[in-house]
């Protein structure tokens, strides 16, 4: 099994259940809403999720017989980097301004700090993805 598969079929695997447990929730539960702590496991599964296919994915890359590399056409790899630093500067905007509402106090600071800490999480995530884009294969990885 080429090392490709192996890793989409490790994301199939890591979101299946992630929507069999959504789909649960909906379905089972139409007329009352989420339960509170849905959305924070949620977002803690999918980025644990990121983490461990990039963790994982290395090391099935390791062993594998290397093949050259398919690069993307300048215009889309320009558009697929404008969109990140699009993002980035969006969850940017949102955690200031989740950072001043809550201190003003009108935010509940018991819901504001999850959810800052999970843009957190993900600006970094992002741009990490980012620079190592920009920077090349010779990036620190």
């Amino acid at each position: 099994m080429q090392a490709k598969n192996k890793i989409r079929a490790l994301i199939f695997g890591l979101v299946l259940p992630y929507f069999a447990v959504v789909m649960y929730f909906v379905l089972r539960i139409q007329e009352h809403p989420l339960p509170a702590w849905f959305p924070y496991f949620g977002m803690s599964y999918l980025l644990g999720s990121i983490i461990l296919v990039t963790v994982v994915s290395r090391r099935i890359a390791r062993g594998a017989q290397p093949q050259t590399a398919v690069q993307l056409r300048p215009a889309l790899r320009i558009a697929l980097r404008a969109y990140a630093g699009y993002l980035i500067a969006v969850w940017c905007g949102l955690f200031l301004w989740g950072t001043v509402e809550t201190m003003k106090g009108k935010l509940e600071w018991q819901r504001a700090l999850p959810a800052g800490a999970f843009l957190l999480a993900f600006i970094g995530l992002f741009a990490r993805w980012l620079y190592t884009d920009v920077k090349g294969p010779k990036a620190v990885r």
